[in-house]
């Protein structure tokens, strides 16, 4: 999948409101491609007001990644070559107060 065809996919898919996830089964072959990738997630969820909240990769095939990505967390995928991105529109401020 190209990098246009994923931002097209991405826009199609951001939530209106809550979560949504976009799991890739096929992870991209290297680390360049991935880090292509994810800039384009956080680009895209940003502009669409839903935040690349999660990423959660196979730590072992990407090892020089750390814990965070920007500022996304990342979790171990423990499954061979999935991707998981989550995106989350921030809840809406209603006036109302939140409980603690």
């Amino acid at each position: 999948m190209s990098i246009s065809d994923f931002e097209r996919l991405l826009e199609a898919l951001i939530p209106a409101s809550g979560r949504t996830t976009l799991t890739l089964t096929e992870a991209p072959e290297s680390a360049d491609d991935l880090i292509r990738l994810l800039e384009r997630a956080i680009a895209t969820g940003n502009r669409r007001g839903a935040p690349l909240a999660q990423i959660d990769l196979p730590a072992d095939a990407f090892e020089t990644f750390g814990t965070t990505f920007w500022h996304v967390p990342i979790e171990d995928s423990s499954r061979d070559g999935v991707v998981r991105l989550v995106f989350a529109r921030p809840e809406e401020d209603d006036g109302m107060p939140q409980a603690a």
